[in-house]
């Protein structure tokens, strides 16, 4: 009786042909003859271990040279230091002048001229168009004269950031859960399948916000604040002020590590360079001493930038070193965008805690860019 392995050759091609990327990379390790036959189909990518996640940089998408409807994505390997092209079916059209918010887990945020926030999945080709963001019902803040005296504008959304759903009843992670950053103020939630954004905050300017511990952690100007999720629901769990001038810099970012949570402070020059970074701690048990500073990070790597930003081991990765900070421009504010060109003058490097020095980013682009991990699809 014939097996799997005898499968026509031209069957294969022909279900080969329909399928994404990952699915690709799933059938070629069913045997060694599918290996062979669509080894050739699949496009050189950039080496991810699912046991140790590293970032690729995601730079561009342009129209796929193959099939003008679809796309091709530039992405930046650390390791081998090169640059490679994916070849995606998200369609090219519905992205093309799309301004991008945010990455994690496999998904790309953006935002489109009509206002309308998407996810999509280059490798995958997965495509998820999120509710319409709406106030609450007799809502006329400050937030919503500032959205309608500047609708011609885009850039009231300053960040996406899509994370795991922690569900606190059986203790697991199901599904998204999608946080929003809004300009000159506001936070919302959108949770997967859900039909509508939820407001955590309407008042407060944040500058990054994570799922850690099944809460929701925000940091603003002058204090952390924290939501607790239970199912659909989000209820306000704890308010810390910042009282240490060296918390307030140009930008903070919130990072889970090994089950804790970490605070970057990337401080800015006019120039826009970032001239200085900090670690460091949260302790949930002291109330005086809100924040440890963090010295040492070991064998990890900070990565910093638009959406999520994550820690990754260095262990035997010849590409990424041990003890640093990775960091790219995330400022819209100051991005032209309607320049492809590279852009050599882009706020981008490596910072070691260590040695307490700074290296230029080995590869320029046309700024912003975002770290895209693809390993957890």
């Amino acid at each position: 009786m014939a097996g799997w392995a005898d499968l026509p050759l031209d069957l294969l091609n022909s279900i080969s042909n329909r399928l994404d990327v990952v699915s690709l990379l799933h059938l070629s390790t069913v045997c060694t003859s599918w290996a062979s036959a669509i080894g050739c189909r699949l496009p050189a990518l950039p080496s991810f271990d699912p046991d140790q996640p590293i970032p690729w940089l995601f730079l561009q998408v342009e129209p796929s040279t193959s099939n003008p409807n679809h796309s091709d994505f530039t992405f930046y390997d650390l390791n081998s230091g090169s640059l490679y092209c994916v070849p995606s079916p998200i369609p090219y059209p519905s992205i093309c002048g799309a301004r991008w918010l945010g990455s994690n887990n496999g998904w790309l945020a953006l935002i489109n001229w009509q206002h309308q926030f998407h996810l999509i999945s280059p490798l995958t080709g997965a495509h998820l168009l999120l509710p319409s963001v709406k106030f609450p019902d007799n809502y006329q803040g400050i937030l919503a004269r500032y959205w309608s005296n500047n609708r011609a504008e885009w850039n009231y959304c300053a960040k996406v950031i899509p994370c795991q759903d922690p569900d606190r009843r059986s203790g697991s992670h199901s599904g998204l859960l999608v946080l929003a950053l809004f300009w000159p103020h506001g936070l919302a939630v959108w949770k997967d399948r859900g039909n509508k954004w939820t407001w955590l905050d309407l008042e407060t300017r944040y500058k990054d916000a994570i799922v850690c511990g099944g809460k929701i952690y925000a940091v603003a100007h002058d204090f952390l604040h924290c939501w607790e999720v239970t199912g659909s629901s989000f209820k306000e769990w704890d308010i810390r002020t910042i009282t240490n001038r060296m918390l307030k810099p140009h930008a903070n970012y919130l990072v889970e590590f090994g089950g804790k949570l970490l605070m970057v402070c990337r401080n800015k020059e006019w120039s826009r360079l970032s001239h200085r970074m900090s670690v460091y701690e949260l302790d949930l048990y002291q109330r005086d001493v809100l924040w440890e500073p963090v010295e040492n990070i070991m064998d990890h790597a900070l990565f910093l930038g638009m959406g999520y930003s994550r820690v990754a081991s260095t262990f035997a990765l010849d590409g990424a070193q041990e003890n640093c900070i990775y960091y790219v421009d995330d400022d819209y504010f100051f991005c032209d965008l309607s320049i492809k060109q590279p852009f050599p003058d882009h706020d981008s490097g490596v910072h070691n805690l260590e040695k307490k020095t700074y290296e230029r980013f080995p590869v320029d682009y046309s700024p912003p860019a975002a770290w895209f991990w693809p390993c957890e699809l």
